[in-house]
């Protein structure tokens, strides 16, 4: 069995679990459908730059899943691809993608969550990435993570009591995102794996509960990451107390103080005498524990923050806060509205001390139980957001905008719309994701992340109209726009779109047929056009 059927597996357990939980009260409403498919694909370069045309062939494998009970709800898609190249000058192609999201309430106050994600994506902002991600995959990754864990919410008489436990694991595999950091420097590699834990805890009355005229609220939390590349460790612990003042019916004035302690480390790298790096085999740093650990962030110190929270109905909030963190300026802010029954916007905006893998389980855990499947029939590196069923919240997962080992300080915003009108089907994802890296020193004969920095803009959009009792068309966009200040990389632009007619035969059997087309330029490339045509069959159980 290879590594990334390994990892994938870590998605079928869920399939079972939940519906062990929902058994016995989701037997009406649980439908489990597996499916194979084929697929046909024809690659070319419509830009005439010489590249040749290529034929893949595709075997997939799949299961969607969704639980509605009582206590169950949730959904797991997932899907295994290989594309077999009809060229010996071609790679056989290996593709995994899915998303899951679970919440079994054991008690009214005790809740277990599941959540995970499979993707490829982009290795690092440092060069392009293909648009579409069979045969090519230079400069990309293989991603899977799961969290899991409990929340209480609960009360004490007029005290509200809550904790959430999140543990998670992110494995990054079967890629090719390496950066060369050219002759005679090592190649930073983005194949490792983390562990990440997050404990967080709060008491707390509302307004005028006890007889004050505010509500109060304590809290503290921590969080720990363990990355295996070079041992690197980073952890963090918060303390705070809050009030809440009342304005008016929809209006109340925030605050908060409190003080945290934030630490990185990692192993220092093997050198010989005259400091030089001593690689392995692959050109990848070496840990060498003999040496003192190195400083990557050190940081505590009193925190605080002021803001507002509006909520002039039960399907509208608005939430902004800013302050001092991190001991820099922080504002945050959250901004949802259900406008109708099947329409809903999201605005978040974010700032926070992060690894790639606690950033990308905790963007997981926040996705909806209940999502639209509709990412692009041609397999592609630039989708980033999810969009919820029936015109629900969605979300969109930043983490995705590229893969590092490093820590690093993640600030951003993104907004989300989804909206489902008759035979009709929306949404747009925006983001803009910027990351400065904490880095430790390697010495002076290696370049490092050390205060580097990686921006992203992505726009991800769907429509999709149903023709027919049986039959649809769904349209993709994706575009994207990256740059990076390491190692002197330039910024780059990516775009496509593909259209998609699909059909069911039976209730068992579907076919689709898909024309896309992709470009990309910057960072010395050429403006490079690639159009691809495919042809599917399914036989869903």
């Amino acid at each position: 069995m290879t590594t990334s059927m390994r990892h994938a597996l870590l998605f079928l357990p869920l399939v079972p679990l939940a519906a062990a939980f929902g058994a016995t009260q989701a037997s009406a409403r649980t439908t489990i459908h597996p499916y194979i498919e084929v697929e046909q694909v024809f690659d070319a370069d419509l830009s005439g730059h010489g590249q040749d045309a290529v034929t893949y062939t595709g075997v997939g494998a799949g299961v969607d899943v969704t639980f509605d009970s009582q206590r169950l709800h949730g959904q797991i898609d997932y899907r295994y691809d290989h594309y077999f190249a009809w060229s010996k000058r071609e790679r056989d192609t290996d593709t995994h993608s899915g998303l899951a999201n679970l919440v079994y309430q054991a008690t009214p106050e005790l809740s277990l969550n599941v959540a995970g994600i499979a993707a490829r994506t982009r290795g690092t902002l440092g060069a392009q990435s293909p648009g579409f991600t069979y045969g090519d995959t230079a400069n990309t990754e293989q991603v899977y993570a799961v969290e899991a864990g409990p929340s209480y919410a609960g009360h004490l008489g007029d005290l509200s009591i809550n904790g959430d436990y999140r543990f998670g694991y992110t494995r990054t595999t079967g890629g090719s995102g390496d950066y060369d950091l050219g002759p005679g420097q090592p190649v930073l590699q983005n194949n490792f794996a983390t562990t990440d834990q997050i404990v967080d805890a709060s008491i707390g009355m509302a307004p005028r509960a006890s007889g004050l005229p505010f509500g109060w609220q304590v809290s503290g939390g921590w969080t720990q990451d363990n990355v295996h590349f070079l041992d690197a460790r980073m952890q963090g612990y918060f303390g705070r107390a809050d009030i809440t003042v009342p304005v008016s019916q929809t209006l109340a004035l925030e605050g908060g103080a409190g003080y945290e302690d934030n630490r990185a480390t990692q192993s220092a790298i093997l050198t010989d005498a005259a400091g030089n790096a001593i690689l392995d085999g692959q050109r990848h740093l070496q840990a060498d524990h003999g040496k003192k650990r190195l400083l990557s962030y050190d940081q505590d110190g009193l925190i605080w923050d002021v803001g507002v929270l509006w909520r002039p109905s039960a399907r509208t909030t608005l939430e902004v806060r800013g302050g001092r963190r991190y001991g820099e300026t922080v504002v945050t802010g959250r901004f949802s509205d259900q406008l109708s029954q099947n329409s809903s916007i999201q605005v978040v905006a974010y700032d926070d001390i992060q690894s790639f893998g606690r950033q990308l389980t905790s963007e997981a855990g926040a996705l909806p139980t209940q999502f639209d499947n509709l990412a692009p029939a041609v397999p592609s590196t630039l989708s980033g957001c999810v969009f919820g069923a029936n015109g629900g919240q969605g979300a969109c997962i930043p983490a995705l905008s590229s893969v590092n080992s490093n820590f690093y300080r993640s600030r951003g915003v993104y907004a989300n719309y989804s909206k489902s009108s008759g035979l009709w089907v929306y949404g747009i994802g925006v983001g803009y994701d910027n990351r400065h890296y904490l880095a430790p020193d390697l010495g002076p004969s290696i370049d490092g992340f050390d205060g580097q920095t990686d921006q992203s803009v992505t726009v991800d959009g769907i429509v999709e109209r149903k023709l027919s009792p049986v039959s649809n068309v769904t349209v993709n966009a994706l575009g994207a726009w990256y740059k990076g200040s390491a190692f002197g990389s330039h910024g780059y632009y990516s775009y496509g779109a593909t259209g998609s007619y699909n059909r069911s035969f039976s209730p068992h059997l579907s076919g689709s047929a898909s024309l896309g087309v992709y470009s990309g330029a910057g960072d010395g490339s050429n403006d490079d056009v690639i159009g691809t045509g495919l042809i599917a069959l399914r036989y869903q159980m």
